[in-house]
């Protein structure tokens, strides 16, 4: 019966529609996993021996730390020979591996076994996060075309933040009516799912061809990135300057708020009841999600050419609503600058997720076509990492130094220099004029070897 449907799916949808469905489900699990334990802080601590506030810290740090430490093999993988679909297995199978130990886990909450295995089992789930944010470049050079790429980098980027964002929802609600355990069998069934989809249904890598003054999608059984030194890309995509600028300015937009927002049940639960922050940031992620795709589409369809400024107008719309979140936000004593209610709170939250997501897929063409010939293997997934660096960062070091509103004081100071810092990014688009070029030589031959062929 598997095999079955899987035959009858396989000529449903399209090839590149249907490797985008499935990267976006497994990438949505991901983000699921990376943030299921901060939701329930509180009864983790209660209910499951050895849980503290900074155990939680290092469960939620295992996915950008797992990320440092595989993102090179990642990078090398996806650069061979049908590369991409070899490391989407990877992902997927080290994402159902952990969460078959984070049930055995949770099973065990009253021993501190069970919490040992939460750490390996989420050690398992960060394997695949290299796959799940750094690869979306890759996909959506393999399988689209130039006025679709900046849509499907939208799409499989920010299906991570969806997964972040379903956390907040469905974790204190399967928790609250059953308990933990029923949060890493959800975890296991879609983890599960991707999987199977992955290594059964996954097509294999497509590469783009001028055929009939169109640019097309044609299969090829595994066609491998010229033969380019990683560490040799590495250092290319280093020395441009406004790349740099570029992966600095979204490891502290994209890294940072993401560890900020998932740590609000640290920075205000004296002043919140646990489902309302779970609210507040389910708000902020989801309106991250809205944010990339409204900002993708419109870019493919008016900004095409002008993605540093769309950058620079959704970075300062986002500091000036980090500023309004400071302002509406009790501080360490309770009291607001400007107290206007729960409500508030809440839009402003999304405010801050929407203009920050609006940028987030932005970064990865940007910097494709600006470090071209770099793979896009290669940079995309140095924007990941130094969206993992930022959060590692603000986990570790900016939470440790700074507590409740200062928490938030911070972050809102970084997106100011952010702000600044992209003023200085010179947009050059190297890869869409390398593709024009290319196209227009092939038409030219295939002109040509029309002409001299005989009637």
């Amino acid at each position: 019966m598997l095999i079955t449907m899987i035959a009858y799916t396989d000529g449903m949808i399209e090839d590149r529609y249907r490797a985008l469905l499935i990267f976006v489900l497994f990438t949505l699990n991901n983000g699921f996993s990376w943030l299921m334990f901060d939701p329930v802080a509180g009864w983790l601590e209660e209910n499951m021996n050895g849980v503290t506030v900074g155990q939680l810290q290092v469960l939620s740090s295992w996915q950008p730390l797992m990320f440092l430490i595989m993102f090179i093999p990642v990078m090398k993988m996806v650069t061979g020979s049908d590369g991409l679909r070899k490391a989407v297995r990877l992902g997927a199978s080290c994402e159902m591996i952990g969460a078959i130990f984070k049930i055995i886990g949770s099973l065990s909450r009253n021993s501190y076994a069970g919490f040992v295995l939460l750490h390996i089992g989420q050690i398992f789930s960060g394997v695949g996060s290299p796959v799940a944010t750094g690869c979306v470049s890759a996909l959506s050079a393999a399988w689209f075309n130039p006025n679709e790429r900046t849509r499907a980098t939208a799409a499989a980027v920010l299906s991570n933040s969806v997964g972040n964002s379903l956390a907040y929802i469905l974790v204190p609600a399967m928790t609250e009516s059953s308990s933990f355990v029923c949060t890493t069998v959800y975890e296991f069934v879609m983890a599960t799912i991707a999987a199977i989809l992955v290594w059964f249904l996954f097509p294999t890598q497509k590469a783009s061809v001028v055929s009939g003054g169109i640019v097309e999608i044609l299969p090829v059984e595994g066609t491998p990135s010229e033969d380019k030194s990683l560490r040799k890309q590495l250092f290319n995509l280093l020395s441009v300057p406004s790349a740099v600028f570029l992966l600095l300015i979204y490891s502290w937009s994209s890294g940072g708020f993401s560890a900020w927002v998932s740590l609000f049940d640290a920075t205000y639960d004296d002043f919140f009841t646990e489902s309302f922050i779970g609210f507040m940031s389910f708000s902020g992620m989801l309106a991250y999600a809205a944010g990339g795709l409204v900002s993708s589409c419109l870019t493919d369809l008016y900004f095409r050419r002008q993605m540093k400024y769309v950058i620079f107008f959704c970075i300062t719309c986002n500091s000036v609503s980090n500023l309004l979140f400071v302002a509406l936000a009790p501080n360490n004593d309770g009291y607001s600058l400007h107290p206007s209610g729960r409500a508030w709170i809440v839009v402003v939250t999304a405010l801050c997720g929407f203009w920050n997501g609006a940028a987030a897929p932005l970064f990865y063409e940007l910097i494709a076509e600006i470090s071209y010939p770099v793979d896009e293997g290669v940079s995309g997934v140095a924007v990941s990492f130094c969206e993992n660096l930022g959060a590692l960062f603000f986990y570790q070091v900016v939470s440790r130094f700074y507590s409740g509103q200062s928490m938030s004081v911070a972050y809102s100071f970084g997106m100011t220099v952010a702000v600044v810092l992209s003023a200085a990014v010179r947009q050059r688009y190297i890869r869409s004029y390398h593709m024009y070029l290319q196209s227009s030589q092939q038409l030219a031959s295939m002109s040509v070897v029309s002409v001299d062929t005989p009637e």
